[in-house]
């Protein structure tokens, strides 16, 4: 049976379909090529702002996963501090655990270069330099050098050295020798005479010379007897200092 529709236009009809189905494959293609890419998960935001858009604050920003600085070490003291009074005695009451209290100068015999030298008011203001010694003591001649030194160096920055002149021999009680050895020595921080012993007793004392440091609350946190280790006894100046500056601040 014969088609009633003419073969020629079967063909014209054919080839326009295939034409058309090849025209509209491309459009697609071209639709799906010009689309904007989806972010990666671990890409990271865009942060600059549009023209008349106010800049992030930096708790926006930290939502929007960017560092914000943090705080240094002095401002989180200070932070602490002022927003628990309470702070002090806590500090106080672990250091009373750990470290034991200085004890007061005991029954001078005499000063040099001060009037008078009290351990307990200088707490809360300064780091204390002990130093046992007796000027005779050969040791003690080649520790002085240092001492001086430190107090030179650091006395501006709230360090006080107290020598306490604690005599091994009957002629080292007179006041005359040992005011006398000071002055040679270089000596210009405060001198106490300990002729009785009564602040080498209290100090459980044993050695010349023996180094004492005592922090900014009164604690002693460092000991050191006979010469050398230097280095280490100016690391803890400077360290119990920095304490000090930390908790004035």
């Amino acid at each position: 049976m014969r088609s009633v529709i003419p073969r020629p236009f079967l063909l014209v009809l054919t080839l326009m379909l295939v034409v058309g189905g090849i025209a509209f494959i491309e459009l697609r293609l071209d639709a799906v090529g010009t689309a904007a890419p989806r972010a990666s998960a671990d890409s990271s935001p865009n942060t600059a702002p549009r023209p008349g858009e106010p800049k992030a604050q930096p708790e926006v920003a930290e939502e929007r996963g960017m560092s914000v600085p943090a705080k240094n070490h002095s401002e989180d003291m200070r932070d602490r501090m002022a927003s628990n009074p309470e702070a002090k005695d806590e500090r106080i009451a672990r250091k009373e655990k750990e470290f034991d209290r200085a004890e007061e100068i005991a029954a001078p015999s005499g000063f040099i270069n001060a009037d008078d030298v009290s351990i307990n008011a200088a707490r809360g203001e300064k780091v204390i330099l002990l130093d046992f010694w007796t000027y005779s003591c050969i040791n003690c001649q080649h520790t002085q050098p240092y001492i001086n030194r430190w107090h030179e160096r650091y006395a501006d920055d709230r360090l006080q050295v107290v020598g306490v002149h604690t005599p091994e021999f009957g002629f080292e009680k007179e006041y005359a020798n040992v005011e006398q050895a000071v002055r040679e020595a270089g000596i210009e921080y405060p001198v106490v005479l300990d002729n009785s012993y009564a602040t080498w007793n209290a100090y459980d004392q044993r050695y010349w010379p023996a180094m004492y440091l005592i922090d900014a609350d009164g604690f002693i946190r460092y000991r050191h007897f006979g010469e050398g280790a230097y280095g280490e006894t100016e690391a803890k100046i400077r360290e119990l200092l920095a304490e000090r500056d930390r908790l004035q601040n």
